[in-house]
């Protein structure tokens, strides 16, 4: 997941999800609780596949809206006026493991989100605090000539960081904007003879609509575009369709960043009660896909709680209790 950790001087900085729609406080901490639900999920990806050393990710994840009635929603929950939960403060936690080659990171990020309510929408606040440990394998490194730098006895570095994020939710559609690492914290690697890398602050813009096409499909297109401070951007394009709100599927275009081809995506999910499972395949348009079968997603999630705090459009995420009640 997490999002943070290469110092390669051309590469990648942060991991890329193709199912992130489901886990949207990765990118914007202001997004974590705003649903509603707790959920508890596990990401794996697998990147490049069948390349000696590709990227590949493990993650931990979970959210909350901190209701008054119990962490999991126990009791039956005051519904306010305008239709969203009374409930203001929203929690995420994740943790990761990320390997790419001879570099690995090991970390995590605590999210604490605030959300307002009005009649037509709730406006949300986050910040999130991540933090990890980077260690370089000098084994797995080999250098024509003597490198001062691997040889040194640093090659292990503890680095800290921020993400600051705001996010607006109504029933048809969302967006938000979100800024990471925003002190570009320095990599401070090499003992005496030490060199530092800074890590990019990065810009984030995510917005989608929720289309009803009629009682049993619908359509979310949805727009996520990145950028630094120089400018390197890439956008991601994905068109998701819901049937009965059982299963799902989508097509995704990823650009490359600075000039790289980029990615065409295929994912799918399904829902058993309150399990969701999703897949997602990437396959890159660059030359690397000479060598490597793709990239491989996984995802598995488990939420909680009860539809009284839960918004209309996320029908797409949750699991819907359509038994009758009394007093509805």
């Amino acid at each position: 997941m997490c999002l943070w950790g290469c110092i390669a001087l051309k590469g990648q900085q942060s991991q890329t999800y193709t199912q992130y729609l489901f886990n949207r406080f990765l990118l914007n901490p202001a997004a974590a609780g705003s649903d509603g639900f707790s959920s508890v999920g596990l990401i794996i990806k697998d990147q490049w596949s069948g390349l000696n050393g590709a990227p590949s990710n493990q993650s931990l994840i979970a959210q909350a809206r901190l209701p008054k009635e119990g962490l999991f929603g126990t009791r039956k929950v005051r519904r306010a006026s305008s239709g969203f939960s009374p409930e203001k403060v929203g929690m995420a936690i994740s943790m990761f493991n990320d390997i790419r080659g001879p570099i690995r990171t090991t970390g995590g990020q605590l999210t604490y989100a605030y959300h307002l309510e009005d009649r037509t929408g709730q406006l949300s606040f986050g910040l999130s605090v991540n933090m990890f440990q980077l260690y370089m394998d000098r084994n797995k490194m080999k250098t024509e000539d003597e490198d001062i730098f691997l040889n040194s006895s640093r090659l292990s570095t503890f680095v800290p960081d921020a993400i600051f994020g705001i996010h607006y939710t109504s029933s048809d559609y969302y967006f938000g904007a979100s800024v990471s690492n925003i002190f570009q914290s320095f990599l401070m690697l090499g003992g005496n003879n030490s060199s530092s890398y800074r890590i990019e602050r990065q810009y984030n813009l995510l917005g989608g609509y929720i289309f009803e096409l009629n009682r049993e499909w619908s359509m979310v297109p949805t727009l996520l575009f990145k950028t630094t401070d120089q400018l390197v951007s890439q956008l991601d394009a994905t068109l998701m369709l819901y049937y009965f709100d059982q299963f799902w599927g989508g097509l995704s275009y990823r650009t490359g960043g600075g000039g790289v081809p980029g990615s065409a995506c295929i994912s799918f999910g399904t829902r058993y009660k309150n399990y969701y499972f999703g897949y997602a395949f990437d396959y890159s348009m660059s030359n690397i896909r000479r060598y490597s079968y793709g990239s491989h997603e996984l995802m598995a999630t488990i939420t909680f709680g009860q539809t009284e705090r839960f918004f209309r459009y996320k029908r797409r995420y949750e699991y819907l209790d359509t038994t009758p009640r009394s007093g509805r």
